[in-house]
């Protein structure tokens, strides 16, 4: 099954160097046509992340976004992307001197994690399977 997640977000810029330059994510910029704004696109396996500006999401579809602003976004949602090296990346999290929930070591289940927030409030999880 694929499955395709659209996300909004103030600044397309903010975003893709958010996934690009500190998580190391392959991000892409979309120009769907002359009548549609650009957008961002980021393919993980069987899963896609669209990420469009909300004014654009609002210009789009009202109704969805009249009480949108009563709530942080991604309010019960966690995004959770398996890295194959998450120490480069801590790095530039620490560099760029950003906040992190967490930073967990599960000898348990054999994980490494990372718990922050993007720029637009959205949970991530970014977790490396060690050799527990």
């Amino acid at each position: 099954m694929e499955m395709t997640l659209t996300l909004g977000i103030e600044d397309l810029d903010r975003t893709e160097a958010f996934y690009r330059d500190i998580l190391e994510m392959p991000i892409e910029r979309l120009f769907p046509g002359k009548k549609c704004p650009p957008l961002l696109l980021l393919r993980r396996g069987d899963a896609t992340l669209l990420f469009r500006q909300i004014e654009s999401l609002e210009a789009s579809h009202p109704l969805i976004f009249q009480n949108l602003d009563r709530h942080p976004r991604g309010v019960g949602m966690t995004l959770e992307f398996t890295l194959a090296e998450l120490a480069p990346v801590v790095r530039n999290i620490e560099r760029k001197k950003l906040h992190t929930l967490y930073e967990l070591e599960d000898d348990e289940f054999g994980r490494r994690e990372v718990w922050l927030h993007d720029p637009d409030g959205y949970l991530l999880i970014l977790c490396q399977e060690t050799d527990a």
